[in-house]
């Protein structure tokens, strides 16, 4: 009887081990194509955020800047192919646009020096999609 008694317990806890690892917390878990809105949803319950990620989100007023190409064709989406002279900024304030975002109680900012069209803020011998083929400072950039 105790026999019985020890396997019924080791299975037992072997069945709870098995459910509270199924539904251990962890940073990002895999959706898959057959699972069911129900599921997915009780797959993001689980989700928590990495220490970073969790730092990132106590700081969540932070200036993010897309500049580049799209800035003067208004275009969201460029496609690469743009010709750099269309990146035709005459003046840049930069001093500005930290103060207009630290008066509006942002601590940080994300700036995006190359984004989906390729196109670069910074001098480039890899390629000629960049601020060194605009009339910007006679090529030379933002340095």
């Amino acid at each position: 009887m105790r026999f019985i008694l020890s396997v019924v317990a080791c299975c037992w806890s072997v069945a709870i081990y098995g459910q509270s690892a199924s539904h251990k917390i962890q940073h990002t878990i895999r959706i898959d194509a057959s699972d069911s809105k129900e599921r997915i949803i009780e797959k993001a319950a689980h989700v928590v955020p990495t220490k970073n990620q969790l730092a990132a989100l106590k700081n969540e007023f932070i200036a993010f800047v897309h500049f580049g190409p799209n800035t003067f064709t208004r275009m969201e989406w460029g496609n690469g192919k743009e010709d750099p002279a269309i990146f035709d900024l005459k003046e840049l304030n930069t001093d500005q646009w930290c103060d207009a975002m630290k008066s509006a109680g942002m601590k940080m900012v994300i700036f995006t020096a190359k984004h989906h069209d390729g196109f670069v803020l910074w001098q480039s011998r890899y390629t000629k999609h960049g601020i060194m083929s605009t009339g910007f400072r006679n090529g030379k950039g933002m340095y």
